[in-house]
């Protein structure tokens, strides 16, 4: 009898706790509803957001968010510091708005940065300024390895090219598994990362304070939805291995990159990858911000946009603004 009683008590709090993960996520969804316009292909939908340029455009910026994240993130802190540029930001597949197209085949960020590109094609004609935060580095990399004729140029903010020793965490692994993977996602990824918002959010910005209304201008509960965090997981499982094929081919890049990086971030080492690959691309440039953790963007918008005018062939005082940063230390 008390076995069965525990079988019983046992399938009442899977089902609970699957159920809960389900109308979280309905409930995140109904919050953030898509704001933007959507790309469609046979496999589904590219969600992005447009933001026209204010006067005559000066060129066109085209951003890709990193993992835990969507557009919403860079287009709310970027689009002020870039009012001439006609700004377009993707949400990658299977975050934000956007559908995972190819299924779970999808993590691998070669496919995202193909996905991206049909996309880009689709309503960017001109060449364009290309600017990646973190784990969108991998596909953003791709994209500038393989068309380097559709891009004027690539930034990259604290971004992922490169492998790293360590691993991934634990929890990202059982998440990606056939079978497993949804029900673990479920029962134990979104419950915990339902109560790590906060904390999270904090560990990404340190040593510096999270930017006041981060979370919900950046829409970071998206990330709750049972299979946006199930999508998440799998992408991160599978750069590692990704990374590691790709960086002997930065040598060959043919686009100027600038790489922008905190010396306190923790999440991606500053050394490990930014710092690597503006030695090893052809016209590479690594700009170092003293004090400022994983979030460039947010610690210094006004470098980010020098570095796009620069690329986009405008007037830039990147190499003054970057020096005073320098000096600061």
């Amino acid at each position: 009898m008390l076995t069965r009683s525990l079988v019983i008590l046992a399938a009442l709090a899977v089902a609970g706790l699957w159920l809960w993960s389900e109308w979280l996520g309905a409930q995140v969804a109904r919050r953030h509803p898509p704001a933007g316009s959507f790309v469609s292909f046979d496999q589904g939908r590219l969600h992005y957001r447009e933001r026209r340029a204010e006067g005559e455009a000066r060129g066109t910026v085209v951003l890709i968010h990193g993992a835990s994240s969507s557009h919403a993130d860079m287009l709310a802190t970027l689009g002020p510091e870039l009012p001439r540029y006609r700004i377009i930001a993707f949400d990658r597949p299977g975050h934000g708005w956007s559908d995972r197209l190819e299924g779970d085949a999808m993590a691998d960020p070669a496919r995202q940065a193909a996905a991206l590109m049909r996309g880009i094609d689709a309503v960017v004609p001109e060449r364009f300024v290309l600017v990646a935060h973190s784990l969108g580095g991998a596909s953003a990399t791709r994209i500038a390895l393989e068309r380097p004729d559709r891009l004027h140029g690539l930034v990259l903010l604290g971004a992922v090219t490169h492998p790293w020793p360590g691993g991934i965490s634990w929890y990202h692994h059982p998440t990606t598994w056939p079978l497993v993977g949804p029900l673990f996602t479920r029962l134990v990824g979104v419950p915990a990362a339902s109560t790590l918002l906060d904390s999270g959010a904090e560990s990404v910005f340190a040593p510096r304070p999270v930017t006041p209304g981060y979370l919900a201008a950046a829409q970071i509960e998206l990330l709750l939805r049972p299979e946006t965090f199930r999508a998440n997981s799998q992408d991160i499982a599978a750069t590692l291995d990704f990374v590691t094929a790709q960086a002997p081919l930065y040598r060959g890049m043919k686009v100027p990159v600038i790489a922008i990086t905190g010396d306190s971030d923790t999440i991606v080492s500053p050394v490990i990858h930014s710092a690597t690959i503006a030695r090893q691309a052809p016209q590479g440039r690594f700009v170092l911000l003293p004090g400022v953790g994983h979030m460039p963007h947010h610690a210094a918008p006004e470098i980010v946009a020098a570095a796009v005018d620069e690329l986009a062939g405008r007037r830039s005082n990147l190499a003054s603004l970057a020096g005073a940063a320098a000096r600061r230390d």
